[in-house]
């Protein structure tokens, strides 16, 4: 779908994507020193250098020393501690733009001395936010391999309950009338999890040496917790994707979430002139399929259900090189999403389905239009609804949205700021009352997936809702969710019911 009435123009841009990321800067080496899987680099990423083929903001201040000037972040990646007898970290105040390695970016809303640490808390910026004038691009592909992970501790934002009539697939679970008994919406409302209250001096106390894990090559297997789950996420040679476990003695939960690749790599352009982007182009190469399985049970019926949102706490990162004096990485991002619709005591409900997808994501922008790229060839491997089995008195049903992002630009955790694409999958599945047997069991399944782009930083309310309730003791302006270059469209939409003509489970 071409957005923006000029199909010709755009078909042209779009034609050249891969050939206009081939010219330009050395996407391994072009322009500075550092090796990107150099110790301190692999800690923190590698630092920012001048280049006269760059122009800087006016308010940004490349501090030196790179990593080995960190000596700490916050789990929630917002307050770095770093040395201040570092090169113009002096010049660091609010309102500044502190630039230190690719991870330590951001604009300063405190600075202040702490023992023998220069206490830094940053807000999230928009790359034209740090660059005035530059063209970046890749030489060639970026296998997206050897990816170093960032775990983040235990950040505030990682969890939030899921507002109460937050939309599923095609708006809700897929429909399914019981024969006893109804649908009981999931509760709750968006709750920045571990946030207390503002003290009345305006100061947030912050551990003087938070242990926060560095950054290491990723090992397959290690686990996470955000919100009581446990969580193995999986990245990249095969994919990405997500193992996760929930048993809090009523509710019990194991799964699988994954956007299977083989081989994946990224290539990108951009163009900024005078602080805006003037064209852009992204493309993530080896989309293979679709995974997702889901086992659920539930001691208790009508009174409590999962509405979960989990931004998981570990980002991939794969250094793209430094182009034009400025560190790139590949970060990938995932987002987790968990509804449980349980009315009876004693539930249970299992689910699982394989989708095959062809092509690449990514898009071409040319202001102000823009051209995705959209994955194809969407066939079904293993069918959702043919899988869905368990037993309960009353309605079960299961929502799992499951969100991976590409980003390649600079910053941290959730907040990396670049060109970026994403697939958001949700997956719905409804088993009717065993009361109504054997008349009928109907079941029912759905499946949604979108791509969504943009240039900026994208992350998902619940985290923004909790940075911003922080930020609110700088009195600075409160973040957005998105930036103001992007948009979505639909990949693939199904739903469907079993048996597909008896009115008992019809919509």
């Amino acid at each position: 779908m071409i957005r923006g009435g000029r199909s010709l123009a755009v078909a042209a841009l779009l034609g050249t994507l891969l050939a206009s990321a081939c010219q330009g800067g050395d996407g391994r080496s072009g322009g500075g020193p550092g090796d990107p899987y150099g110790p301190e680099a692999i800690r923190h990423g590698l630092a920012p250098q001048p280049h006269p083929d760059v122009t800087y903001q006016p308010d940004v201040v490349l501090v030196g020393g790179g990593g080995a000037a960190v000596r700490s972040v916050t789990d929630d990646g917002l307050t770095w501690r770093i040395d201040p007898g570092a090169a113009r970290a002096d010049q660091l105040a609010p309102g500044k733009v502190m630039f230190l390695t690719a991870r330590a970016v951001g604009r300063v809303v405190d600075a202040r001395r702490d023992g023998d640490d220069l206490a830094v808390t940053i807000a999230p910026v928009e790359l034209t936010e740090v660059v005035r004038d530059g063209t970046f691009s890749t030489a060639e592909p970026v296998p997206l391999e050897r990816p170093i992970a960032y775990p983040a501790g235990d950040p505030p934002w990682a969890a939030g309950d899921l507002p109460e009539d937050g939309g599923g697939v095609g708006g809700g679970l897929p429909p399914v009338v019981p024969a006893r008994g109804g649908v009981v919406p999931a509760r709750g409302g968006v709750v920045p999890a571990g946030v207390g209250a503002v003290p009345a001096n305006g100061v947030v106390a912050r551990a003087p040496r938070p242990p926060q894990p560095d950054g290491k090559l990723a090992v397959p297997g290690e686990t996470v917790t955000a919100g009581g789950f446990r969580l193995t996420p999986k990245c990249c040679s095969d994919g990405v994707g997500l193992d996760f476990r929930y048993d809090d003695a009523e509710i019990r939960m194991t799964g699988e979430v994954a956007l299977v690749m083989r081989r994946p790599s990224a290539s990108f352009h951009l163009a900024i002139s005078g602080g805006t982007v003037t064209r852009a182009e992204f493309s993530v190469t080896g989309g293979a399929g679709l995974r997702v399985a889901v086992d659920a049970a539930t001691r208790v019926g009508n009174t409590r259900n999962l509405a979960k949102s989990i931004s998981v706490p570990v980002q991939f990162s794969v250094p793209v090189g430094t182009i034009l004096g400025i560190p790139f990485s590949a970060t990938v991002d995932q987002v987790f999403e968990v509804r449980t619709v349980f009315t009876a005591k004693d539930g249970y409900l299992k689910a699982g389905g394989e989708y095959a997808v062809t092509g690449q994501l990514g898009y071409g922008y040319r202001r102000p239009f823009w051209g995705p790229v959209v994955p194809s060839g969407f066939t079904v491997r293993n069918s959702l609804t043919n899988s869905i089995t368990g037993v309960s008195l009353g309605v079960s049903g299961l929502l799992v949205s499951y969100d991976v992002k590409f980003t390649v630009g600079i910053g941290a955790l959730g907040f990396s700021a670049g060109v970026y694409a994403g697939l958001r999958s949700k997956v719905g599945a409804t088993l009717g009352s065993a009361a109504g047997a054997p008349l009928a069991v109907c079941r029912g399944a759905g499946i949604n997936v979108t791509m969504r782009y943009g240039i900026g930083y994208s992350i998902p309310q619940v985290v923004a809702d909790v940075v911003n309730f922080f930020l609110k003791v700088f009195n600075t302006r409160p973040i957005r969710r998105t930036g103001d270059l992007g948009d979505e469209t639909t990949v693939v939409k199904r739903a469907e019911t079993i048996p597909p003509d008896v009115p008992l489970c019809a919509t």
